[in-house]
């Protein structure tokens, strides 16, 4: 797996350039997955990865320098912001924050996130680089609007300005005060406080894998939530696998086919099916098939649900979240640039592939 992430890795080891290798972060969702989907070889952090052919190591020199302004520098807009500064562009990347790597900064927190931690360090190393050889501009805590970017006189704006945390419409959820977003609390620890009873709404992969930070980290009381049928839903088959092994050593509590009707300073109130059918949540060894594949064989799930508080100290919100694509449009409205573009998770909420992927096909073609 590290050879599709960086092909040269032996080269660069050998070289004494370690700092340049372009690390696996070991999602196995472009290789492994691929697989499972009936794909071919791919990679998160490579988007040349089987796309050799269509995609050049070292593309040429643009025909005419422009001026673009990349905005969020997230995976997305780092490696947009990078493959056209290297092209001979003239490049401006604005980062509200003074963190560079987007929603990665929340999602290499954890322990067993090291490979995440690496590449988002991977990520400062190449902005750094793309500074000092290419002439890249970097400005951190900087909030863009379209006036401004008008103002900047740019040729081209790339948008890639993330996700807005999603709030679910619960009842209470607006007037709770115990209530926490899983990247803020990934982010701000000490925004657990001396809670001991952890509520996680959303049993995707971030819930779950906060739910492993705070059970094995922590040394809390973790219950997980989650409305379908199966937790992690789309997830690769061995990291889902791991995670719920994790997750039962340390007795969390996964409730599945579960929905969140209030929230109060006692507790959630949910309603959860209690059918003989409802799948175990802790079934680790049975991979889910895709979406498209039906089971025949699969037993029909009756309707039999059950009302019960659950005692929460901190409710943490892991519902996803939405496109953060105002700016794009306001841009769009403004006539900010002659070309826009809006990639990752602006344009739609997905994985570090899919945002690296469509960054280097725009840096390589604009």
């Amino acid at each position: 797996r590290p050879l599709l992430a960086d092909p040269e890795w032996p080269n660069k080891v050998y070289a004494g350039k370690v700092e340049k290798i372009r690390p696996c972060i070991g999602c196995q969702e472009g290789c492994l997955n691929e697989f499972v989907e009936a794909g071919h070889p791919q990679c998160a952090v490579n988007p040349r990865s089987s796309f050799e052919s269509q995609m050049p190591e070292n593309p040429p020199l643009a025909e005419k320098s422009r001026a673009i302004a990349v905005i969020g520098a997230g995976p997305g807009g780092v490696i947009a912001a990078v493959t056209a500064a290297k092209r001979g562009h003239k490049v401006t990347l604005f980062e509200k924050t003074n963190d560079i790597g987007g929603r990665i900064v929340a999602g290499s927190i954890a322990a067993i996130k090291y490979d995440v931690e690496n590449y988002r360090e991977y990520l400062v190393r190449e902005v750094s680089q793309a500074q000092a050889e290419y002439g890249l501009e970097y400005r951190p805590n900087t909030l863009s609007d379209a006036d401004s970017l008008k103002a900047g006189g740019y040729d081209v704006i790339i948008t890639a300005a993330g996700t807005k945390d999603a709030v679910p419409p619960i009842e209470g959820i607006r007037e709770a005060t115990n209530i926490v977003q899983a990247a803020d609390l990934f982010c701000h620890p000490e925004k657990l406080g001396k809670a001991k009873k952890i509520v996680i709404v959303g049993g995707g992969v971030v819930g779950c894998e906060m739910a492993q930070w705070l059970a094995y980290e922590y040394n809390r009381e973790v219950t997980v939530v989650e409305m379908l049928n199966y937790f992690m839903e789309g997830v690769c088959t061995a990291n889902r696998g791991h995670l719920l092994h994790a997750l039962k050593r340390k007795n969390v509590k996964l409730l599945n086919m579960s929905k969140v009707v209030n929230i109060s300073p006692a507790g959630i109130t949910i309603e959860q099916n209690h059918d003989k059918n409802v799948p175990n949540p802790y079934n680790s060894w049975s991979p889910i098939l895709p979406e498209n594949i039906q089971n025949p064989m699969a037993p029909k799930i009756g309707e039999d649900w059950h009302k019960e508080t659950i005692p929460a100290d901190l409710v943490v919100l892991a519902a996803g979240g939405r496109p953060d694509d105002s700016l794009y449009y306001k841009a769009l409205k403004n006539r900010s640039a002659a070309e826009i573009y809006n990639i990752g998770d602006s344009f739609s909420p997905g994985r570090i592939q899919e945002a690296v992927r469509a960054a280097y096909r725009l840096g390589i073609s604009i």
